[in-house]
């Protein structure tokens, strides 16, 4: 099992490496650093709040192709799906931050470090410190953390070239959590949703 999730995060940097040179050399690119620029900077200057959506629509144009290339690693013993966060998900994650987190005084590669999200389902159990040790003894610049919560149980791989790219998150659930990790989710969103009724009339 190890060696299955070794393979996928060897992919993964690889896949992300690639994609990032991709965006630097794209229209869409502004040369920003976004551990030195604060999520309350974004209200100030729409320069910051375009590179955040410029960077979603990127992966949106890429979308088929990163579905393919993540497609291999759908296993019996592995189940791996891939995600964009939504535009008014942004929105809302920004709101959050600016309201409830130091007034907003925090990193935007911090706050924005999943824009894009890969998350495997593991058959068998792993633990977060067997998955700790393989990235630690393999892998340099790869941030390894444990972020179970409650009833949300999960390990959580971020990947980062500089300050100035965006991270792609890697989350590690095993199966047995999967429902618990779900309705996890599902309390988020309800949250979510109700600012999206209360603000936008229920507009998606």
């Amino acid at each position: 099992m190890l060696e299955e999730l070794d393979n996928l995060i060897n992919f993964i940097q690889i896949e992300y490496n690639d994609f990032t040179n991709k965006w630097e050399q794209s229209s869409y690119f502004s040369k920003i650093n976004l551990k030195d620029t604060l999520i309350c900077d974004v209200l100030q200057n729409k320069i910051l709040l375009d590179a955040i959506i410029n960077y979603r629509e990127f992966i949106n144009e890429n979308n088929i192709q990163l579905l393919m290339d993540f497609k291999q690693f759908n296993t019996n013993e592995f189940k791996v799906n891939i995600r964009t966060k939504a535009k008014n998900s942004i929105e809302y994650k920004i709101k959050n931050y600016i309201e409830n987190h130091e007034d907003g005084k925090v990193p935007i590669n911090k706050c924005f470090n999943d824009l894009f999200g890969i998350r495997i389902i593991c058959k068998n159990t792993l633990t977060h410190n067997e998955i700790l040790n393989l990235v630690n003894n393999k892998y340099t610049g790869l941030k390894c953390i444990n972020s179970s919560k409650l009833n949300y149980k999960a390990t959580h791989i971020y990947f980062k070239k500089n300050n100035f790219s965006f991270q792609w998150e890697l989350q590690i659930w095993n199966k047995v959590d999967e429902i618990s990790n779900i309705n996890s989710h599902e309390k988020y969103k309800q949250d979510y949703v109700r600012w999206e009724i209360e603000n936008k009339g229920g507009r998606k």
